[in-house]
């Protein structure tokens, strides 16, 4: 039992991850970056807008010397993985569009891995139970809180709708009263006017 404990620990421990959440300002510009030492890391990037606006937002990847190797304009969520081509330093920039005013609220995850060669994923092929299963659990993990960070954002948009439409019908529900009152208010002085009118033909 302890000796999967360590195994698992220590695959865990290959992987450098970063998980961040970041409100970006209207017409703010904001760039994280990491590093890849080997042309066989494996990079992967996920976002996703928890919060502000029309929850979306433009993102740019850059490799070394500037490559560009993603980018997008109002999106609401992305997930890429790709291997790193060039060693160096990769650049993950959000930006908040000249034609949005809102703040926004921006939860990141930048992953840098070992990939996997050929000769390795045979290695595993025959390796003991414990290693695959250690690395099972591994992918499993990984998957279950790709689906909690999925649900989480599901959750936020759905709140965001509900408090929404709770205002549209608090505002509309006061300009209806607003408007019987004053429809009132206009009959009340029709109808004295009316009154007014006969008594002084009298």
């Amino acid at each position: 039992m302890l000796r999967k404990l360590v195994l698992l620990f220590a695959l865990v421990a290959l992987v450098n991850a970063t998980t961040l959440r970041k409100w970006i300002a209207s017409h703010e510009k904001s760039c994280y970056f990491t590093t890849a030492d080997t042309p066989t890391k494996k990079i992967a990037f996920y976002f996703a807008v928890h919060q502000g606006g029309n929850f979306d937002i433009d993102y740019e990847v850059e490799g070394p010397n500037n490559r560009m190797l993603f980018k997008g304009e109002a999106e609401r969520q992305g997930d890429f993985v790709f291997t790193a081509v060039y060693p160096g330093e990769y650049a993950f920039c959000f930006k908040n569009g000249l034609a949005s005013f809102a703040d926004k609220l921006v939860e990141f995850d930048i992953t840098v891995e070992d990939e996997a060669r050929p000769e390795e994923i045979a290695k595993r092929a025959k390796g003991d139970e414990i290693t695959n299963s250690a690395m099972n659990i591994a992918n499993d993990l990984e998957q279950i809180t790709k689906f909690m960070k999925y649900f989480r954002l599901r959750e936020n948009r759905n709140f965001a709708t509900v408090l929404s439409t709770e205002s549209r019908i608090w505002w509309f529900s006061a300009l209806d009263s607003l408007c019987v009152v004053l429809v009132a208010v206009v009959q009340v002085y029709a109808i004295q006017a009316l009154f007014t009118a006969k008594r002084s033909r009298l």
